[in-house]
């Protein structure tokens, strides 16, 4: 059986649409394409876990089969009696709706992961092997990061095939643009990353606002971004997005009809398209 391929969607600013991105994204390759996705959470503010269950639900999980926080082997989330395994940390069939969408869920004490393993050798390279005993029940793996490139980030890049930018088309994004690929590209040397970039994705793009698109058009002809691959399909700001989380639903099962599904639905087509081509 061939394993997944990993994707990373990666950002240093937050605020972009990352987590949507991942979320939804992930929830159509499951509904749509019947692909067995597993989405993982490497954010200590554990939004894409909120997004799939319910505060109560996450928190008898964390407790009963534990979260990344134990998998990257953070202090005070340690079992000493026993080593956490991966898979018992995965909620399967996260939604009833979407019973190919696993979620490995995080954990607020993932805050103090860069503390607790700076010391520790190899310590970018700990969630790929334990992520690899699973790879072979999954077609798609994807990684939603914290918006920095420390330590639960390294460990998803490393863990990775692909990355994806999600961003924002407007000006602090765009400088970050160019200071994220100056950063990949010296992980990559240091950290011997294996990654490629898979594409950008424009998200919480306002329609009416000149500069949005001028942002769009401008960047993908942009002499240093003219190697990045920019998604055709782009993500609207749009209300409807931003509630769905609240009912720990992605767009697909919370309001199939919303702009921002169709466009995510979209979006799910074209990078598999994409990874097809690679």
């Amino acid at each position: 059986m061939s394993k997944a391929k990993v994707i990373a969607f990666v950002n240093m600013k937050g605020g972009v649409g990352k987590t949507t991105c991942a979320v939804n994204v992930a929830a159509y390759l499951a509904r749509d394409h019947q692909k067995k996705v597993l989405l993982v959470d490497l954010d200590p503010q554990t939004n894409a876990s909120l997004s799939l269950m319910s505060e109560d639900a996450w928190l008898r999980w964390a407790e009963a089969h534990g979260t990344m926080a134990e998998l990257l082997e953070v202090e005070g989330r340690r079992r000493p009696e026993e080593a956490v395994k991966l898979a018992d940390c995965i909620v399967r069939g996260v939604r009833p709706e979407l019973p190919t969408l696993d979620l490995l869920p995080s954990h607020l004490k993932l805050t103090f992961v860069d503390l607790d393993l700076a010391a520790r050798p190899g310590r970018e390279r700990i969630f790929a092997r334990k992520l690899e005993r699973v790879l072979p029940e999954y077609d798609l793996v994807i990684c939603d990061c914290p918006p920095n490139l420390q330590t639960a980030t390294q460990n998803a890049l490393y863990a990775s095939d692909h990355y994806v930018v999600p961003m924002q088309p407007d000006y602090l994004s765009s400088i970050g643009l160019g200071l994220l690929q100056d950063r990949l590209t010296y992980l990559r040397k240091e950290l011997e990353f294996r990654i490629s970039c898979l594409g950008v994705i424009f998200a919480r793009v306002r329609r009416h606002v000149a500069f949005h698109q001028e942002t769009m058009q401008r960047l993908p002809r942009t002499p240093e971004f003219r190697r990045l691959h920019f998604f055709r399909t782009f993500i609207p700001e749009n209300i409807t997005l931003s509630e769905a989380p609240m009912e720990a639903k992605p767009v697909a099962l919370y309001d199939s009809g919303a702009p921002g599904a169709e466009a995510f639905r979209e979006l799910a087509a074209e990078l598999l398209a994409r990874l097809d081509r690679r």
